[in-house]
């Protein structure tokens, strides 16, 4: 006897067909994804979404905490843009975007140039290659706050400090220098030293840039070198047969196809570097102003937890629109072999 048609979704009460398309969500293969996702999208809105629409709320509050004998009170009230208009207006915000931003294009300056170059060299065979692969992503396995103190210890302006001891013994210098000095490295020249302080430019953050890339710059090398490692011998060989050198194999085949994978190591770092503050803290304290201890201040010195807020909202923001160019210039490269 032959099976009865099954009627067509339309001919179905409502209520039933309402049911269907719900049930229909979670068979099959759509219902497996979705339920090995719905822990991670749970786990995201409870550590992301929920805490950023917080913040937001936060920054839009004159939320204020006051200490008076060990206990403390909070005060506030809805004030709208009141927060952002304060930020502003002081010019200690703009001086701490400023040398944020000098600290993020110097960080990332450095990890495209050397990071893609490092990975070349190591993408190719040569002996002993797994043992110099392994050096090189040693400093990545030490933890952040190890290494902001290894780095205090070895910038120490005291003659104990170590590259102070070490000079000294090399009798390249005569009397310690204060490393971290937050003036520019050349104070004595008037114009430019403005220049260097407009753009946030010092010796103690040129250090800071040293580093945390001493730390940072293996992972980025590494991950580079995954992408260069997926991309397939065959074109290599095209570009060959074509008569393509070096510099326009790299242009035409090795850039647009590492184009994706560099762009979400960008704003993995751009979001880690502007949001930087074991290493600058542990190493100047609040003595150099970058956003993210702006926005410490503001919250725990001060307790001005709305303000706070603002600075770290605008830290998101930025590092959106950062985010927004990449993917706009390095998914747009066409591969041309």
């Amino acid at each position: 006897m032959p099976a009865e048609p099954t009627p067509p979704v339309a001919a179905l009460p409502p209520a039933v067909r309402r049911g269907s398309a719900f049930t229909r969500l979670f068979q099959g293969d759509r219902g497996v994804v979705l339920a090995f996702l719905l822990p991670s999208l749970l786990l995201l809105v409870a550590v992301v979404l929920l805490p950023l629409a917080y913040a937001l709320l936060l920054s839009l509050e004159g939320a204020q905490v006051t200490v008076v004998g060990g206990h403390g009170s909070v005060s506030g009230s809805f004030v709208g843009l009141a927060n952002y208009a304060a930020l502003f207006a002081n010019p200690g915000f703009w001086q701490a975007l400023r040398t944020t931003l000098y600290y993020w294009l110097v960080s990332i300056l450095i990890e495209v140039v050397f990071g893609i170059g490092a990975a070349v060299l190591l993408n190719r065979r040569f002996r002993g290659q797994t043992v110099v692969r392994a050096l090189v992503f040693l400093p990545w396995a030490i933890p952040t706050v190890v290494n902001a103190n290894l780095w205090s210890m070895i910038l120490d302006g005291d003659p104990f400090g170590g590259l102070n001891a070490l000079l000294m013994q090399l009798h390249l210098t005569t009397a310690p220098v204060v490393w971290l000095n937050p003036s520019p490295v050349l104070a004595q020249v008037a114009w430019l030293s403005h220049a260097l302080t407009a753009v946030g430019a010092s010796l103690g953050m040129n250090w800071i840039i040293v580093g945390d890339e001493w730390h940072t710059l293996p992972i980025v090398i590494f991950l580079t070198l995954a992408g260069l490692q997926s991309i397939p011998h065959e074109y290599y060989e095209s570009a060959r047969i074509d008569g393509a050198g070096p510099w326009a194999t790299f242009r035409h085949v090795t850039w647009p196809l590492l184009g994706p994978v560099l762009a979400v190591v960008l704003i993995l770092r751009t979001m880690q570097l502007l949001r930087a503050f074991t290493l600058i803290y542990t190493l100047e304290s609040t003595g150099l102003p970058v956003l993210s201890i702006t926005a410490y201040q503001y919250a725990f010195t001060f307790g001005a937890f709305g303000q706070g807020s603002a600075v770290a909202f605008l830290i998101g923001v930025l590092a959106l629109l950062i985010a927004f160019f990449y993917i706009r210039v390095l998914f747009r490269t066409e591969f041309v072999a």
